[in-house]
């Protein structure tokens, strides 16, 4: 009975160190376990720091690029201004606009619908309203301009049909005399304001047609009335 009793106690015994040891071992892992998630902690830390820093440099580079931005954007209002009022002084001043030109040679090409009529051959630009590469003229101040046009034909031939536009819109036409030597007056008084564009172009196209070129066919506008500012607009 006591022999019994002692293999059972010793049994149990045995049973409660392998439990014990189980359970240290246990205990171990989760120790190992906490150390490491520690330290991936700290390691997710350090990235975050690292990462908050960046973060901070790259706040600070963006509010220094906005203050920069920021005045330069404060130089180029105050450039633009400095610009526009010299303008305004500019045309305040300006109280003579102008120009005189005239074909060079006469045109015997046929030439396409609405095809403007180059003035190649300049006498006078005052205020230099007049493009001579694309014969259009550019109002440089606001007011009444007079329009006076000549087209000549050559004899023999049907004059071309021509027309003088204020910003696309005719304003008046010329037909010169068929198969004479002659030509044919287009005046009018328009309002500009200041870019509005004035040209004379082809209308009514006929293969047969030639406009006589030199001292024959002119073009020219002249400011007669400034509006109070020189830059309005009705």
């Amino acid at each position: 009975m006591v022999r019994k009793m002692s293999v059972e106690l010793i049994s149990l015994t045995n049973e409660q160190t392998k439990m014990k040891a189980a359970e240290e071992e246990k205990m171990k892992s989760v120790k190992e376990e906490l150390l490491m998630t520690k330290g991936e902690l700290l390691t997710a830390q350090k990235e975050l720091l690292t990462r908050n820093e960046e973060l901070l440099k790259t706040q600070k580079e963006l509010i220094s690029t906005q203050w920069e931005l920021q005045s330069r954007m404060k130089e180029i209002e105050v450039t633009t201004e400095l610009l526009k009022e010299k303008e305004r002084m500019r045309r305040s001043t300006m109280t003579s606009v102008g120009f005189t030109a005239r074909l060079s040679n006469t045109i015997t090409t046929n030439l396409n619908s609405h095809q403007t009529l180059i003035f190649d051959n300049v006498y006078l630009n005052i205020g230099n309203g007049y493009d001579r590469a694309t014969g259009v003229f550019h109002a440089p101040v606001a007011g009444m301009y007079v329009i006076l046009v000549t087209i000549s034909s050559v004899g023999g031939s049907k004059g071309e049909d021509t027309e003088v536009v204020h910003n696309g819109v005719p304003v008046c036409r010329v037909t010169p005399p068929h198969l004479n030597w002659g030509g044919s007056p287009c005046n009018a008084v328009v309002h500009l304001r200041v870019g509005d564009t004035v040209w004379v172009r082809e209308f009514n196209h006929n293969s047969a047609d030639q406009i006589r070129g030199d001292y024959f066919t002119t073009f020219s506008m002249g400011l007669i009335h400034k509006d109070d500012d020189g830059i309005s607009s009705f």
